[in-house]
């Protein structure tokens, strides 16, 4: 399906997005940002690189150095690649004195981070060195975890249903007291962060599983679980509980008293995991045969001879003029090799023009399955296959 390329002069586990795949990935991010518009998300944007001094407070080293790539020594300091956005985002948070009033603060990003995952490892899409991600990171009161927690909660099932997702699990991931060095030692905060999850996934009726030595090393995650084609468990998108920024970064707010308050406790959520993962799971899922409004092309327009050409210009400038992804094949191939050739490319739908259709201002419409619809009005096609973009409908509903 043409959506992605890697090249050994590039480099393993570094996918290039083709354009067919640059079109799935922005439609995932114009319906995440559209959505997260909804829930209040603030979006910013920050750099690929930072100093160490940023990595160490937020103790990614020493905890996370494996997963890093090597330090870069520059005229004014040591810098690295950064692996992820959360240490950045607790500087946009700390940038000014907050109040109660600014609580909770969800600060999101669509950013890229690098993490050196060992060649061995490396598998498709699924997994990467380059990771682009719908990213943010909620800063609340105690009193207001149980809602952040739940309110992404939804939000993933929500995400899971527009996609067709049913056929997965919720995992409650906890450390390993017998590991402390993987972690931030300090088991108090772990049993309070690790009973609050719980007792909100019990409040919220969400089945779940919990599983030692799977938190992060800074606080335990709700991890929404796939089982591949191949049968193997990954994790897709993630809910994590941080009890130790607000000690690193000195996280704090002014209460409705004016005094200092330093009890901020980060929430860390990617509900829709990396692009890479999700556009993997997304194709299997569907076998590339993807719902209209994120098919990389929506409609393929083919011609029964070169005669009709003109009509099918007019045809896809309509389509177009209503934001339709449309391809025009109007060569003098015969149409059993067409529709054979744009089969494996997987449009939502074909249109046949012919020359009763050039006649009468109509359309064919052939489904992915052989069904067809003849003499379709052009009007009533353009009003349909909108509608069924605009509502990101999983079904075709056209033939």
């Amino acid at each position: 399906m043409e959506l992605y390329m890697i090249d050994e002069m590039i480099g393993k586990g570094l996918p290039v997005w083709l354009p067919n795949g640059e079109i799935l990935k922005s439609e995932i991010e114009r319906f995440a940002i559209e959505t997260e518009e909804l829930y209040g998300y603030q979006r910013v944007t920050t750099p690929v690189l930072a100093k160490r001094q940023l990595f160490e407070a937020s103790g990614h080293l020493p905890h996370y150095a494996e997963g890093m790539y090597p330090p870069m020594e520059m005229d004014d300091g040591t810098y690295y690649l950064k692996a992820m956005n959360c240490p950045m985002h607790h500087l946009v948070y700390t940038n000014k004195k907050r109040s109660y009033r600014d609580l909770p603060l969800r600060i999101a990003e669509y950013g890229t981070v690098y993490r050196n995952e060992l060649s061995g490892t490396l598998a498709g899409l699924l997994r990467v060195r380059m990771l682009s991600m719908n990213d943010a990171h909620i800063y609340c009161t105690i009193d207001q975890v149980a809602q952040e927690v739940g309110s992404n909660v939804k939000m993933v099932q929500d995400y899971y249903a527009a996609f067709g997702f049913e056929d997965y699990s919720f995992r409650l991931s906890l450390w390993d007291p017998k590991k402390t060095e993987k972690y931030i030692d300090q088991p108090e905060n772990w049993k309070k962060s690790e009973d609050r999850l719980r007792q909100i996934m019990d409040d919220l009726g969400v089945v779940y599983t919990e599983s030692v030595g799977e938190a992060a090393f800074y606080g335990p995650k709700v991890d929404i679980q796939f089982k591949t084609a191949l049968g193997r468990e990954e994790s897709m998108s993630t809910i994590q509980l941080d009890f130790a920024a607000k000690e690193r970064f000195g996280l704090s707010y002014m209460d409705e008293n004016g005094n200092q308050n330093d009890e901020v406790l980060v929430i860390h959520r990617a509900p829709l995991s990396t692009h890479e993962r999700f556009v993997a799971f997304l194709t299997e899922h569907w076998m590339g045969n993807f719902p209209t409004w994120i098919s990389p092309t929506q409609v393929q327009i083919i011609t029964i001879s070169e005669r009709h050409a003109d009509y099918a210009g007019e045809v896809a400038s309509r389509l177009r003029e209503h934001k339709v992804r449309v391809a025009v094949d109007d060569s003098d191939s015969t149409i059993g090799r067409k529709i054979r050739t744009h089969r494996k490319m997987r449009p939502a739908y074909m249109l046949i023009i012919g020359d009763g259709e050039a006649a009468d201002g109509t359309v064919s419409i052939r489904a992915r399955n052989g069904d067809q619809r003849n003499g379709v009005p052009l009007e009533d096609f353009i009003a349909g296959v909108t509608e069924e973009i605009k509502n990101r409908s999983s079904k075709l509903s056209l033939v």
